[in-house]
């Protein structure tokens, strides 16, 4: 799906397939709505409105459920979605949410200026310095908190997507890239060296169901 020219319209069922994916397979929804609780659980100042940046947000549907989590537990939210891809951006427009066509490694906001900074299965793209940049930038963002949802790398979540996608779905984008997905995936122990350098926040990885990884980044100052 990030090859160029690929068809606009195979690209967006490309999309659509991982919105059940996200509510299904590997219950993307699920671990970000307990990792929205444990960051308002945390707020000790009580704040009343939050903002949100989602990285590589794909279609919106997990920025978009962020901010109905939100609203559910008493926060106003401002929920942003970026990503590169002008598909994506105008499908997650669709939800109503503010868009951006943007690089993650670059990004146009300053220092401190987003309360949480979420990348959900997005990371994967990415390897050595790329990988830390991308860290990087989500920190200088960050004013509270940073959140990495991914996937862990495992040979049963590996044949298990490929007898999903064999099953539940013709889009050869997904078949293809979601199997290459779960092989670009993480350790427990990979993600706490890639935040080891980072010391202006408190580190901790925690495993979800459907063999997910959550690194979860709190600024300490």
């Amino acid at each position: 799906m990030d090859a160029p020219g690929l068809p606009a319209d195979e690209v967006a069922d490309a999309y659509r397939v991982l919105q059940r994916v996200n509510r299904q397979f590997f219950g993307s929804l699920s671990s970000l709505r307990r990792e929205l609780r444990r960051f308002v659980e945390d707020d000790q100042a009580g704040r009343a409105t939050v903002s949100l940046l989602d990285l590589g947000s794909g279609s919106g549907d997990l920025p978009a459920d962020a901010r109905s989590t939100l609203r559910a537990l008493g926060i106003s939210p401002l929920t942003l979605a970026l990503d590169h891809d002008p598909t994506a951006t105008a499908m997650a427009a669709r939800f109503d949410l503010p868009s951006l066509q943007g690089d993650a490694l670059r990004l146009p906001f300053a220092d401190r200026s987003i309360d949480l900074v979420t990348a959900v299965k997005f990371a994967h793209h990415f390897h050595g310095d790329p990988l830390v940049r991308l860290l990087g930038e989500m920190t200088r963002v960050a004013r509270r908190r940073v959140l990495i949802l991914d996937l862990q790398r495992h040979w049963l979540a590996y044949l298990g997507f490929i007898a999903w996608s064999r099953v539940f779905t013709r889009n050869r984008l997904v078949q293809h890239d979601g199997p290459l997905s779960v092989l670009r995936g993480f350790t427990r122990e990979e993600l706490n060296t890639l935040a080891a350098p980072i010391s202006q926040f408190s580190w901790t990885v925690s495993t979800y169901p459907g063999f997910q990884l959550a690194l979860v980044g709190r600024r300490m100052e």
